[in-house]
């Protein structure tokens, strides 16, 4: 009840003596400060699903999480005569160099220079620290493709017609090289590409070479008979072209047309992705995986006193198979990026870039830039059976990135690392295709890079402008989100919210898009991406499989024999 007039009641015998006491009726203001609560008020039903789905469809926010398994076979042997190294080696020639008492000493060096992390340091060199065990081999990166360049240099040496289409663009497209043949009867013009083509029987390529004055073809056919080459492979028929223009070993490059009335719009273009940096090495947290270890077996041995240099008996390990987890312990906020197709963002990439801090490797040459590099870079059709491709020449500027090289001096000796780099810096991606017709990039040709001997403190066999080392992919891909197998087309007067991202066809009027699936969706065909979402971030978890291998591996051989059936007791 209200006292706005601050009414008191005294009753008679307390106001004086003799008094008496009477009762006394107030009638009391009808105003008040308090109400009653509806209960539709405070009841509101919550369902915990729909406002889950409404939290991770909002949020923007990935912890990147995964396991890398290290697969690596210790095969490059040399010889060295620096003290510390010599004294750390994997023998492969004890007893010759002791009892020679040779100055220099061969063999392989250890696992830990190639492990994720380290174990151990290197007596009368570099100070080993526990907590920089991660920091000393490699670095740890997040980016993503953010643009793109059709102006990278390439080479691409076709060792089947021994021929080299050096100083072509990436924009060029795909480079081929041709030769004749005759299939059912019909002569026709094959093309070996040094990546997949994507194409279909009925689809057309651009040559950048006219034949018979012509520069777009029909393709044929698909193959040349071997194993597995109709992704590499494909002919056009031969119309008795002159004799000029289809002579075995031309090459040159193409570029797909899927619709030649709509050449303009729908032929593919070509490039090299740019990686930005959005979370470096001082955020990731490597360890070891448990117990758990590669399915390749460990190789270490004991070397005895009498046949080491120092006279130090120590047990050497030449190869190793543990695995190893990573975490970058702040979120990835994705909200603002768009990737380099203008588009959002579907994938995130774990970036991973030798270091060698131990002073191995990485003695550098100047890129293009002014820059001194220590690693090169190419691309998964820089790889010959019999040789070793010209582009990784050591002192070829065109096949370097922007990855600076540092030095320090110790010993008398001078040894060479790699920089660590920073947030938003930038490095070289994947050779890729993308079609504006079909709203789709492909992947052609993986980017690859090479870590080398500095053959002034280890001595291999190898040529002194190729020098051995090994190679290694330094992107790999983190989905995040997935566009729909299904291309959508439409106006803007008969379709409502067309997104932003859609391309505009001005040969048909309309606009073409593939939706882009919610967070935890997947299809019939299985895109999508489903992965656990809790206290507002996304969780996804990369199984990276990281192979280091020397460099003489082809990837563009097609075997002429087929597979046999196995035949035994049991069939």
């Amino acid at each position: 009840m209200s006292n706005e007039n601050e009414i008191r009641i005294v009753i008679g015998s307390k106001r004086y003596a003799g008094n008496t006491d009477k009762d006394v009726w107030i009638q009391p203001p009808l105003i008040g400060d308090r109400r009653e609560l509806i209960e539709g008020d405070r009841n509101i039903l919550v369902n915990q699903q729909n406002i889950f789905q409404k939290e991770r469809q909002a949020s923007d926010k990935f912890r990147i999480a995964g396991k890398i398994t290290n697969v690596f076979d210790n095969t490059v042997t040399g010889k060295t005569s620096y003290t510390p190294f010599k004294n750390n080696l994997y023998y492969t020639n004890a007893i010759s160099n002791a009892s020679t008492n040779s100055n220099f000493w061969e063999g392989t060096p250890q696992f830990d220079e190639f492990s994720i992390q380290r174990f151990s340091g290197i007596t009368g060199h570099v100070p080993f620290v526990s907590k920089s065990a991660s920091t000393y081999n490699w670095s740890f990166y997040v980016s993503y493709a953010f643009s793109s360049t059709t102006a990278q240099t390439m080479s691409y040496t076709d060792e089947k017609f021994g021929v080299t289409n050096s100083g072509f663009l990436a924009g060029d497209g795909i480079p081929y090289v041709i030769t004749t043949g005759k299939l059912n009867g019909k002569y026709l013009v094959y093309f070996y590409c040094a990546t997949n083509h994507n194409l279909k029987i009925g689809q057309y390529v651009e040559l950048s070479k006219p034949i018979n004055n012509n520069t777009m073809f029909q393709i044929y056919s698909l193959g040349d008979g071997t194993i597995n080459s109709e992704n590499k492979v494909f002919t056009i028929y031969d119309l008795k072209y002159p004799a000029q223009d289809i002579q075995t070993g031309i090459y040159g490059n193409l570029k797909r047309i899927t619709q030649p009335e709509n050449s303009g719009e729908t032929k593919s273009v070509y490039y090299v992705r740019l990686h930005k940096l959005v979370k470096n090495n001082d955020e990731c947290n490597i360890g070891k995986a448990g117990f758990e270890n590669n399915p390749f077996a460990i190789n270490k041995k004991l070397e005895y006193s009498a046949l080491t240099p120092n006279q130090v008996q120590r047990v050497s390990v030449k190869n190793n198979s543990q695995s190893f987890s990573f975490t970058f312990d702040k979120d990835v906020k994705i909200g603002a990026y768009i990737d380099n197709n203008g588009k959002p963002i579907t994938e995130l990439f774990l970036t991973i870039i030798n270091r060698g801090y131990m002073g191995w490797f990485n003695k550098p040459f100047v890129n293009q830039n002014g820059i001194p590099s220590g690693i090169d870079v190419g691309w998964n059709f820089n790889f010959l059976q019999n040789s070793v491709d010209t582009w990784w020449n050591h002192s070829n500027s065109l096949n370097k990135d922007n990855i600076p090289t540092k030095s320090y001096s110790l010993n008398g000796q001078t040894f060479y690392y790699n920089e660590i780099l920073n947030i938003g810096d930038v490095i070289l991606g994947d050779f890729c295709e993308y079609n504006y017709i079909e709203q789709k990039e492909y992947v052609l040709s993986k980017a690859v890079h090479k870590y080398s001997f500095n053959n002034i403190l280890f001595q291999t066999t190898g040529n002194q402008n190729y020098p051995d080392g090994y190679l290694y992919n330094p992107h790999y891909s983190i989905p995040i989100r997935a566009f729909s197998d299904y291309i959508e087309n439409g106006t803007k007067d008969t379709v409502d919210n067309i997104p932003k991202y859609s391309w505009f066809s001005q040969y048909n009027n309309k606009w073409y898009w593939r939706d882009l699936y919610t967070y935890g969706y997947i299809d019939s065909n299985g895109i999508g991406v489903n992965n656990p979402f809790i206290n507002g971030a996304h969780y996804p978890f990369l199984n990276c499989i990281f192979l280091q291998y020397p460099i003489q591996r082809n990837n563009n051989v097609f075997s002429k024999e087929y597979q046999q059936i196995t035949n035994d007791n049991c069939e």
